[in-house]
């Protein structure tokens, strides 16, 4: 059975991974990008309050959208 940590299979990264980050490191806002290159790639944002959670989320959005290449989402969630 192969191991957990280094399968190849993809997950998202929770928002409490963003929290730890900031946690342990003394950082208002953070902006997770993860890629398994040629398959997926994933953007989790966290800030400390409100504030700082709309900041990391535009972070988020101008790396997946304006770096990354995704397509926009159209409802304006969060795809």
């Amino acid at each position: 059975m192969e191991d957990d940590a280094v399968s190849s299979k993809t997950v998202d990264i929770p928002i409490s991974a963003g929290k730890l980050i900031a946690d342990t490191y003394g950082y208002d806002q953070v902006v997770i990008v993860a890629r398994k290159v040629g398959e997926r790639e994933h953007v989790t944002t966290y800030g400390v309050d409100k504030a700082h959670c709309d900041v990391a989320a535009r972070m988020g959005h101008f790396f997946k959208h304006k770096l990354m290449g995704w397509p926009e989402n159209p409802k304006g969630d969060a795809g």
